[in-house]
């Protein structure tokens, strides 16, 4: 991802969205898939089985406080990937938001305040890089901490995975 500024649809979630059986039902986990693809097709399945239908790219995940609470297992994150989404959440424990950012989503957390900020239907537009936030159906602006740099390069690169690749290929490039 080389844009860092995102206009899209908000979908609003309250607080505690689980990771398991929440994001992803936990028997993705348990099979052990990782195609994003077929995963984003079962993104809040459990919650609203053709919500994943309705979700396009670019859109917007807004959550309460603790989302991705629980077991931090990649699939539900993939899942996200898959949807081309970016997540917006009032709070996210540490491994939660590792695995999303690992996974190669966009996310800003904490983001105080954004659940009465955005509500499902909204248009926003969201600066990643500065962590400005427009309003664009109701007219109305925040500020919040941008995503960090390392962050942003890990999402860019597709995740940790494409990270460390391009970390690997720049330093056989150098000769080390």
């Amino acid at each position: 991802m080389t844009n860092w500024l995102w206009k899209g649809r908000v979908w609003a979630f309250g607080d505690a969205l689980p990771n398991d059986n929440g994001l992803m039902p936990i028997s993705f986990t348990r099979a052990q898939v990782y195609d994003e693809q077929v995963l984003a097709q079962h993104c809040f399945e459990d919650i609203d089985p053709s919500l994943a239908a309705r979700i396009q790219p670019g859109d917007l995940i807004v959550a309460g406080k603790n989302f991705g609470c629980g077991n931090p297992h990649t699939q539900g994150f993939l899942g996200l990937k898959g949807l081309g989404v970016a997540v917006l959440a009032e709070s996210m424990s540490r491994g939660p938001l590792r695995a999303c950012v690992n996974a190669g989503v966009p996310v800003l957390a904490p983001a105080p305040g954004i659940c009465a900020f955005a509500q499902t239907g909204d248009v926003v537009t969201v600066d990643f890089e500065h962590g400005s936030i427009e309003n664009l159906t109701q007219n109305s602006q925040m500020e919040i901490p941008a995503l960090p740099v390392i962050m942003r390069d890990i999402v860019a690169a597709g995740g940790g995975l494409g990270f460390m690749l391009e970390r690997l290929k720049a330093l056989e490039t150098r000769g080390a």
